[in-house]
């Protein structure tokens, strides 16, 4: 199995991907995976190899982010998706693809087969966001605003207790210390992806997706969230994975990717 990082011309400019690829000629078709706020692709370093069992998996970056051009501090999931378009028409030569979004990279993945239906096969989406109007109206100042950095340490240290202290117990302490990194390197775009997610009109662009989405809720503060966008998607499937708890992407990726396979055979 190979590793390989690369490039693709976007609406923005550069966007950068991962890409895993079995060493075998029997595939499925590609799997193109959209990372949570606020991480870039990094976030599918452990789920990814498992992922690339089966076909080629890949992992861009979105606008601004980690090693991609552009960016604004307020983009929005639609712009996210143009761009996410241009990398798979370009990778796949326009064949048909899945999609699979993880916390805001649901909403990316669920843009992206709104916006190219004939191109995107099935969407998985885990642990999908789909709060109501006011919740996110709520929480858009709290979580969306424009990071203002600073030289004091504490500016940072919601950044180290999400990246470092919530997952070293589940992860090498390398890996958790590349995560920090990969949030703060962002500067004042921190936020950018949660600023997306937050202002997605979640009510009607989930009502407009067509066949072929599967939702995986693990118990997590998202599970409720996740069964409410299985009754907006027209005949969503729904799959719970109730002894998951935490770390779906890294304790928990040969699991999880076991889930996803299921959907996607």
């Amino acid at each position: 199995m190979t590793l390989r990082k690369g490039y693709c011309d976007g609406p923005e400019g550069q966007i950068h991907w991962r890409m895993v690829k079995l060493d075998s000629s029997v595939e499925l078709p590609d799997l193109y995976c959209f990372s949570p706020a606020p991480l870039s692709s990094m976030a599918y370093m452990n789920l990814l190899p498992a992922l690339g069992q089966h076909q080629r998996a890949i992992a861009p970056d979105y606008p601004g982010q980690a090693g991609s051009d552009g960016g604004s501090a307020q983009p929005s999931i639609e712009s996210y998706a143009a761009s996410m378009i241009a990398v798979i028409q370009k990778l796949s030569n326009g064949s048909p693809v899945n999609v699979l979004g993880f916390h805001s990279g649901c909403l990316v993945a669920a843009e992206v087969k709104r916006q190219a239906p004939t191109l995107v096969d099935k969407a998985i989406l885990i642990d999908v966001p789909a709060f109501d109007a006011d919740t996110r109206a709520k929480y858009l100042p709290m979580v969306g605003a424009p990071f203002q950095p600073s030289p004091d340490l504490a500016s940072v240290a919601k950044a180290w207790d999400m990246a470092v202290t919530k997952r070293q117990d589940t992860q090498p302490l390398d890996q958790c210390l590349s995560l920090f990194a990969d949030i703060v390197g962002n500067g004042p775009r921190m936020n950018a992806t949660f600023h997306a997610a937050f202002t997605y009109d979640v009510e009607a662009r989930l009502a407009e997706l067509g066949p072929g989405v599967a939702i995986i809720a693990t118990k997590s503060s998202l599970l409720e969230p996740s069964r409410r966008a299985a009754d907006l998607i027209p005949n969503a499937q729904l799959v719970e994975l109730l002894d998951i708890e935490r770390s779906v992407l890294d304790e928990h990726a040969e699991i999880t990717a076991k889930a996803v396979q299921d959907l996607l055979v």
